[in-house]
This record gives C-alpha cells, sequence and structure tokens, in this order.
C-alpha cells in the first residue's frame, strides 16, 4: 500500500497506565465500549516497550521502529560531554534536535502529512498542539484531561482531517501520587471508555466508517517505591565532582555526572582521566578508576548499593556487562545479530540461565516477554549505540528509585518509571482499522506497531518490529 492510498492513521497513548490493570479491566468488562470496538481488531495483550521505560523512548520506537540507543531518545536528561552540562529537555534543549539524523526521513509524520500532536515529546509533527488547560488537569491528575483531550481531538478530526492524528492522554501524575494500582487510575480508564464513542463518531464523520486505523497503548507501566538514592550525593561522597543536576549550566570542574530518567533508569558519565571529557574512560577503567592517588572499581561500587539493582557496562563492541550485588553476566551479539547470555561470576543477575543459546530478537522477545526483565537481552546493549549515552546505566532495585529529594514535586510519591521490571516494560496494544487482523496476540514489542504503520505508509521496515497486525 502506497503512502498516498494508505488510510488516517490516530494513535492514542495513555501514559504510564499499569499493563495488568488495563488487561484486568479490559477483559472482564470493565471497558465496554473499548471491547466492543476493538473486538473487530487486534488486542496484543502483552506489549514489551522501550528501555528506559520513559515516554521519550517509547515515542522514538513508534515513530521510527527503532530503540532508545539508536533514537537518541534515552529520556528527559543527559549529559553533553561537549558543552560539559546537563541537558534537560523541558528547559535548554529539545528532542527533535537529537534525534538521530539518519532515522528523521523515516518516520511516520514525514510519510503521513498533515499531521497534527497533542502532548506529544518529539516535536516531529506538521502542527504540535499546546493545549494549556489540558496541561493544568494534567500537572493535578484530573479526569478532567480525558474530556478535554477527546473534545479537542474529535474538533481537529472534524476541522482538519489531517492523515495522521497522535496525541496522549497522561496517567504520570496520578501514577506517581496514588501508586502504580489505584482507584483514580481506574476511573480514569473508565472515563476515557465512556468517552471514547464520542471520538469515534467524529472520526466517522470526519474520514468514514472503517476507514481509518485507531490504535491506543500505553508507553510504559510504572513500580511501587518508597526509598529513594540520590545518585548525585553518592558520587559526592566518593569525591568524584558531579556536575549539579539543580543548576543547567557548565560544569568545567565536574568529572562525573548522575541522573536518572524515569527516576527509576540511572545514568552514569565519567571524565576520562587524562583526555578529559571529549572521550569515554572505557571499560578497563572504569573497573580500575583512578582517583587522587587510589583505584575505584565504579561497576562493583554501584552494584553495591541497596538502591540498584543492575548496573550495565559496555565490555567491547559486542558484549555488555550486566551486574548485580549476586552476580555479573555477559550480553554477547555474534556476526549473525544473534545475541546469548551467560553468567560469569555468581549468581544470575536476570534470571536467565546460566548460559542461554544464541538467539535472534524474536526469539529473545518470545522466550523473556513474561519474565521480571523482558528483552533486557535485546534492549541492554542497544543503549551504547547512542552518541548520548553514558559510560554506565543502573535499574533501581525493587522499591526503589534515584530521585533527588529536591525535585520531587508531588504531595507524595508513591511510584515511578523508568526501570527494567516486566511491571515498567510490559504494556498492552489495541488496533482497529483496513487490513487489520481480528485477533488476540499473546506478546509483541512496541516497534510492532511501527512495523505495521510502515505497511501502510510504504516505510522502510526495521530488524525489531515484527508485522504481526495485518490480515
Amino acid at each position: 500500500m502506497s503512502a498516498k492510498q494508505s488510510p488516517p492513521i490516530v494513535i492514542i497513548w495513555l501514559d504510564c497506565v499499569a499493563g495488568d490493570l488495563f488487561r484486568e479491566m479490559y477483559e472482564n468488562g470493565r471497558l465496554p465500549n473499548l471491547y466492543e470496538y476493538f473486538s473487530q481488531g487486534a488486542y496484543i495483550r502483552k506489549m514489551v516497550t522501550t528501555f528506559p521505560t520513559v515516554t521519550e523512548s517509547a515515542e522514538g520506537a513508534v515513530i521510527s521502529g527503532h530503540l532508545a540507543g539508536e533514537t537518541n531518545m534515552l529520556g528527559e536528561r543527559l549529559f553533553s560531554r561537549k558543552e560539559h552540562e546537563i541537558i534537560h529537555y523541558k528547559f535548554n534543549a529539545r528532542t527533535i534536535e537529537d534525534f538521530n539524523p539518519g532515522l528523521r526521513q523515516a518516520i511516520i509524520d514525514r510519510a503521513a502529512q498533515p499531521s497534527i500532536a497533542m502532548g506529544r515529546t518529539i516535536a516531529s509533527a506538521d502542527r504540535n498542539i499546546v493545549d494549556l488547560k489540558a496541561a493544568k488537569y494534567e500537572r493535578t491528575g484530573s479526569p478532567e484531561l480525558v474530556r478535554r483531550r477527546i473534545e479537542v481531538a474529535s474538533t481537529l478530526a472534524l476541522a482538519e482531517k489531517p492523515r495522521l492524528l497522535f496525541f496522549s492522554i497522561s496517567f504520570d501524575y496520578i501514577s506517581h501520587v496514588y501508586g502504580r494500582r489505584n482507584q483514580q487510575a481506574e476511573k480514569m480508564l473508565q472515563e476515557f471508555d465512556k468517552q471514547f464513542p464520542q471520538l469515534i463518531a467524529a472520526l466517522n464523520q470526519a474520514y468514514g466508517k472503517n476507514q481509518y486505523l485507531i490504535t491506543v497503548f500505553s508507553d510504559h507501566g510504572s513500580a511501587n517505591v518508597c526509598k529513594h538514592l540520590d545518585l548525585t550525593k553518592l558520587l559526592q561522597e566518593h569525591d568524584l565532582a558531579p556536575a549539579p543536576t539543580d543548576l543547567l549550566a557548565p560544569a568545567e570542574s565536574a568529572t562525573s555526572a548522575a541522573l536518572s530518567n524515569g527516576r527509576r533508569s540511572g545514568v552514569i558519565y565519567l571524565r576520562h582521566p587524562s583526555e578529559g571529557w571529549r572521550k569515554s574512560p572505557g571499560y578497563r577503567l572504569l573497573r580500575n578508576y583512578p582517583h587522587k592517588g587510589r583505584r575505584i572499581d565504579l561497576v562493583k561500587l554501584l552494584a553495591e548499593e541497596p538502591g540498584v539493582k543492575h548496573v550495565y557496562a559496555k565490555k567491547d563492541a559486542n558484549t555488555v556487562l550486566v551486574a548485580s550485588q549476586e552476580g555479573e553476566a555477559e550480553i554477547q551479539r555474534d556476526p549473525e545479530d544473534r545475541l546469548r547470555y551467560r553468567v560469569v561470576k555468581g549468581n544470575d543477575p536476570l534470571g536467565y540461565g546460566e548460559e542461554t543459546e544464541w538467539l535472534t530478537e524474536e526469539e529473545w522477545l518470545k522466550a523473556s516477554y513474561d519474565s521480571e526483565y523482558p528483552d533486557a537481552a535485546v534492549q541492554i546493549p542497544l543503549l551504547f549505540k547512542s552518541k548520548l549515552a553514558g559510560d554506565i546505566f543502573l535499574n533501581a532495585a525493587p522499591g526503589w528509585d534515584f530521585w533527588e529529594p529536591w525535585d520531587i514535586p508531588y504531595p507524595r510519591l508513591r511510584a515511578s518509571h523508568g526501570g527494567l521490571t516486566r511491571e515498567e516494560m510490559v504494556t498492552f496494544l489495541l488496533i482497529r482499522g483496513p487490513g487489520i487482523k481480528q485477533a488476540t496476540i499473546e506478546y509483541g514489542r512496541i516497534t510492532d506497531l511501527y512495523a505495521t504503520l510502515a505497511r501502510y505508509l510504504d516505510l522502510p521496515p526495521t530488524s525489531h518490529g515484527t508485522e504481526r497486525l495485518l490480515s
């Protein structure tokens, strides 16, 4: 199907909805309008999203078919080795400027024009609408957000008939404040179900009944937390002179930087001892880092922190280390792009077994989608492909996050995201439209959505997405 012949596309992402909560409500008759409508389409019960589990990473995957390290969308905060300062996409940088230039011409916004967006983090649409009233509702977790988004989206569809309408409804605030599964989230999902027929009526009028594709999914879940590890403070305690996270200005004297995204994914940047910020230290130095007359095994130091579950570091071009308090393992890639996981010291950090067979990405997805750390063997190594990658990535321990105390804007904090757990990584996807099969599919990867849209829009396929939705 050529891009000019493809039907209009409507993408709705429900930010930070727990996948198990949605499945429970959807499959038990508590979202009747959604169930009735999408019973004529496809339902991926357990869709594995991107790591880090943050909106920037997931959105990059949907629009390009590539995962976080390939799109450079690792979160909303990074450190610039060139500028020696922290990048924050809400204040001093724009995601679209860092989005991988080599992928920009093959994103869905370019093929489905005109495109209109609301609530997106990557400004790649032809028009990016800022709804200040919706933003107010989002900051307080009000169900009015649902009604407002549906009202505005319906109006835009009728008035402008964009070929791509892509908008979010955020559950992020209520997840952080009330926990990953809570009554407020249930009420908002029920409100979305109640308002959904209004949107469908508008889309039918704008495009014709069954003449458009519509999909609903969540970009990530969250995990309950009660303890916080301040990574910047930790580096200060070891005299590593971290860049301040509360001042977005060049930190010329800094020898390190520590950031979190979603607050359960951490990233550490280190200055090379002799060549400065222009060069990363490399694995050997990370394990034997010279500092003030002593040597530090930074991987071991971080892995032994109670708030850290995993430490990830690149050993060489084809090997990534996974370390925990209990042991160490390697993820290796062979010339055929197959991956193998094997324990090299102590106990198994990911619970995958002492040594696996060489598996393709699709085989890894099938083997791990329901594990405690879904798709880890595929996604962890890809983080280090990014030009913005840190030297070390961290996954928070159960019940912990890396939120700096001064930066908590909520009356209470009960859940965070960004991590690699099943609660954060496994969501859902609903889709209906011309050519979409009528089926319940047990598992998939978020890039599968791009694989389907690529067929609609005549875009090149990617290795991470499997087309499993078309009949």
